[in-house]
């Protein structure tokens, strides 16, 4: 909660009209010095109105940070962001825009942050922006994927959809998903009466790498970008990778601001709400080029993105298949990043096709546009959560007090 500070001086606590009031008692013989003592207003300024009428109302206090355009420009953003932001998502972004935008701001240097009255008093000045509280991971999933929120992105979707009339070659998904150099090698065949079974893996600890996917509903694929944690990048990396495929790197290996922006032509971007997704950069760069971006509901992308839905359990059973095949033709030698990329090309050739791709967005229902697509029955276990919830807060208040 923003903190109430009370008033430490009385500088215009008047009102016009009690400023008005003031100068009727003067004009009908009341000395300045003793209106400006009976209706509260500071001798020097009642004396400087007298003076000229035209005066503006003093702006009091700390000069804003942002001008009105600026706060409206980031207001914009988390709105279209439209499941919200929570409230540190916001405080950094709001940074982030400040350090860009070379703006001078009394924010906090270490935890690179705006502070909370700021924020408190920016979603004061616009009612509209939303900021979602932050949930526990426990049934997450299951509590996320409910009929209200799901029904909500639908219509948000058919109102775009209705508005910019989307061909299925311009509604594309991007999301990135986590690969290791050790892999589970999966069930082998041995002898019924064998009870250990042995199977070669590429090493206890692996190196996870992030790639990037995206695809369309006509079943254009993006080609992958692959990020490293590492602090330098060799060509090394990219040896036999996917054709047109983008390598870079990171600190943690994972996306972030200063990797988000693409040359994408005018298409609906449909991403998960996860926050290493809000970019100031990427934003600006869809806005100038037409690019509509739509997050699905958080926490359900198990069942809303088409990437998770047709494409990415596939792509890495491809994948173990090849690792586990490159560990059996290169006995003794572990996978190392710089395999990764070939690895995954053997096994991104034989599932990026278009059927996959369709297959995700008509199970989603994000095209053809399908509303409908879950049932009652898809949103029982989020019924019969909220009905326990119930009886629990029913028997809380039955129960008496001691």
């Amino acid at each position: 909660m923003p903190r109430n500070r009370q008033r430490t001086t009385a500088k215009a606590a008047w009102t016009e009209e009690v400023l008005q009031s003031a100068k009727t008692a003067i004009e009908r013989g009341l000395s300045k010095r003793k209106a400006a003592k009976q209706y509260n207003i500071q001798f020097n300024t009642l004396r400087d109105r007298l003076k000229n009428e035209n005066m503006s109302n003093p702006r009091l206090g700390r000069k804003p940070v942002f001008t009105e355009q600026q706060e409206t420009e980031i207001a914009e953003q988390v709105k279209s962001l439209y499941y919200g932001l929570n409230v540190a998502d916001l405080r950094q972004l709001v940074y982030k825009y400040a350090e860009l935008n070379n703006i001078k701001n009394n924010f906090d240097q270490s935890s690179k942050t705006a502070g909370l009255d700021w924020v408190h008093a920016l979603m004061k000045r616009n009612p509209s922006v939303l900021i979602r509280k932050a949930e526990a991971t426990s049934l997450n999933r299951i509590s996320a994927f409910n009929k209200e929120e799901i029904t909500h992105f639908y219509d948000k979707l058919g109102d775009l959809m209705e508005k910019y009339k989307f061909i299925p070659s311009n509604i594309y998904n991007a999301d990135e998903t986590g690969i290791t150099t050790v892999t589970d090698p999966g069930k082998v065949l041995a002898e019924k009466e064998q009870r250990r079974v042995g199977s070669v893996t590429s090493g206890e600890r692996g190196s996870n790498i992030t790639v990037m996917c995206a695809m369309s509903a006509a079943g254009n694929f993006i080609p992958p970008m692959f990020i490293f944690a590492r602090q330098r990048m060799t060509p090394l990396l990219e040896k036999d990778g996917p054709a047109g495929a983008l390598y870079t790197n990171s600190k943690n290996g994972w996306i972030n601001e200063e990797l988000f922006p693409t040359q994408e032509s005018p298409v609906l971007l449909i991403l998960d709400n996860h926050s290493s997704h809000i970019s100031l950069q990427g934003y600006n760069f869809c806005k100038e080029n037409h690019i509509t971006m739509l997050s699905i509901p958080p926490h359900s992308s198990h069942r809303t993105q088409p990437l998770d839905v047709s494409f990415y359990r596939p792509l890495k059973a491809a994948y173990r298949h090849e690792c586990n095949m490159h560990m059996k033709t290169h006995l003794m030698s572990k996978i190392t990043p710089y395999d990764v990329a070939g690895l995954f090309n053997k096994a991104y050739v034989q599932v990026a096709n278009i059927s996959k791709a369709e297959s995700g967005f008509r199970a989603t229902g994000i095209y053809p546009l399908n509303p409908n697509v879950f049932t009652d029955q898809d949103f029982l276990a989020v019924s019969l959560m909220s009905q326990q919830s119930e009886q629990i807060a029913e028997n809380q208040e039955e129960c008496p007090e001691f």
